[in-house]
């Protein structure tokens, strides 16, 4: 690869890898102590329930572990009432994960947080800017998903 391309590209990590920093520590200002008992793996789970309930299997797929470690996951966040089970009734062998009431308080507060970061730092930027940024970042994640493909 050619030095400049790769100075370039290297600054632009710098820079995305500080942002991530930043935005963490709103986050972690806003979230408060409240979910702190929870893992990043448990976090995931509670996004990915947040968009749609999904089976163990599914979670397990998504995560790359196997659906055993999948159910113990889902155990540990159904004992503190983040999410619940339910048997499939289209097909009783598949159990259907969905968000429990602080399962959706949890999600509330992540939303919360990303309106404030839209409205801290992005907000501040023109819409073509925006509209920009958006392009780019869409074309490097397609990019980056067909890398991973290869």
């Amino acid at each position: 690869m050619e030095r400049d391309l790769t100075v370039l590209c290297s600054k632009i990590l710098d820079y995305s890898n500080a942002l991530s920093s930043l935005f963490l520590e709103d986050y972690k200002k806003l979230l408060t102590e409240e979910f702190a008992e929870l893992s990043t793996k448990q976090q995931v789970v509670l996004e990915l329930l947040g968009e749609k309930n999904r089976t163990i299997n599914e979670i397990a797929q998504f995560l790359s572990i196997t659906a055993s470690a999948a159910s113990q996951l889902i155990s540990k966040l159904e004992k503190q009432g983040y999410v619940k089970r339910e048997i499939n009734f289209e097909n009783r062998r598949e159990i259907i994960v969905q968000l429990g009431e602080k399962g959706h308080h949890y999600h509330q507060s992540v939303e919360k947080g990303q309106l404030f970061i839209i409205e801290k730092y992005y907000a501040r930027l023109p819409k073509d800017d925006l509209e920009r940024l958006l392009e780019i970042q869409e074309k490097l994640y397609h990019l980056a998903v067909e890398a991973q493909k290869e």
